[in-house]
Parts: C-alpha cells; sequence; structure tokens
C-alpha cells in the first residue's frame, strides 16, 4: 500500500481554466489601459504602450486578449509541469517532477518542511532529497507518519 500527496484535483483542473481566463483579463485590461498610460508624461515605460496604442480597435482587444490567453495557457503549463507529486509507502518514497522521476529506498532518519522545501535525511544525517513544494504539511505528514516515517514538525536544529 502507498499514499500519494499531491496537489488538489480542483486546483489541477482549475489552472487549466483560470489561468487563460487571467491571461485574458490582464490582456484586456492593459489595452483598455494603454490610451491612459500614454497620457502620462511621468509613466516610465511608454513605449510598449505607445506601440499598442497605435493598434486601431479591435484588432488591438483581440490580440491583446489572445496574447493573454496564451499567456494563460503558457503558466498553467508551467506550473502543472514543475509540481511535485510525492509517493509514500513502508519501503520507498518517490519524488516526480519535470517528467523526473526519483525513487529513495535507503532508510530515512528525518523528514520535515524546511522554508517551503521538503527534506528527506538519510544516515548520519545527511541530506537525501530536498525539493520545493506547495503541498499541504498536514498531508505529507498523514503520508509519512502513515507508513512509519519519522516525520518531524519542524526541521531539526543545526549541528
Amino acid at each position: 500500500m502507498e499514499t500519494v500527496v499531491d496537489e488538489p484535483a480542483w486546483v489541477r483542473r482549475g489552472s487549466w481554466l483560470a489561468c487563460p481566463i487571467g491571461g485574458a483579463l490582464l490582456g484586456w485590461g492593459v489595452q483598455a489601459l494603454a490610451d491612459w498610460i500614454t497620457s502620462l508624461a511621468w509613466f516610465p515605460v511608454q513605449g510598449p504602450f505607445r506601440l499598442l496604442h497605435q493598434v486601431p480597435q479591435p484588432w488591438r482587444l483581440i490580440g491583446a486578449v489572445v496574447v493573454g490567453v496564451l499567456l494563460g495557457v503558457a503558466f498553467a503549463w508551467f506550473w502543472a509541469w514543475d509540481r511535485l507529486i510525492v509517493t509514500v509507502s513502508t519501503t520507498r518514497v518517490t519524488l516526480e517532477r519535470r517528467e523526473r522521476r526519483r525513487r529513495i529506498d535507503t532508510p530515512l532518519t528525518a523528514v520535515f518542511v524546511d522554508d517551503g522545501k521538503l527534506v528527506l535525511l538519510g544516515e548520519e544525517d545527511r541530506e537525501i532529497a530536498r525539493e520545493k513544494t506547495d503541498l499541504s504539511r498536514k498531508q505529507l505528514a498523514e503520508a509519512f507518519t502513515t507508513h512509519g516515517r519519522p516525520w518531524l514538525d519542524e526541521p531539526p536544529p543545526e549541528r
């Protein structure tokens, strides 16, 4: 038996919808503000807004929204590609990220989250893995303790 800790399904699926919608709204907002920003002499980066201001409507709106959607899709893809999936069993821990799977079969002396990173320590407190994670500490703690792994709520003191 093993336990898989991953982002909730609603986050995984929702990001593919929310990111493009957010990008479209951002594109719409930028093109809507272009006229106003070009009228402000003190605004620091005028070039892109002047260029955008020269594009006639409705092409400015369509282009800005399409670029926003594409940027949103790119962000959602990167988010999915970069997420960490942790699989825990009594004999193994598997860390998956970026099409890379790392199996850890060695005994662990401590597992904890330190500054947003999942840390696995082996014999003599040797660091076996350190992976950036946004996964729930509670779910990670449950997964590791359920399988008899040494979970720590706080990083151990430095020696």
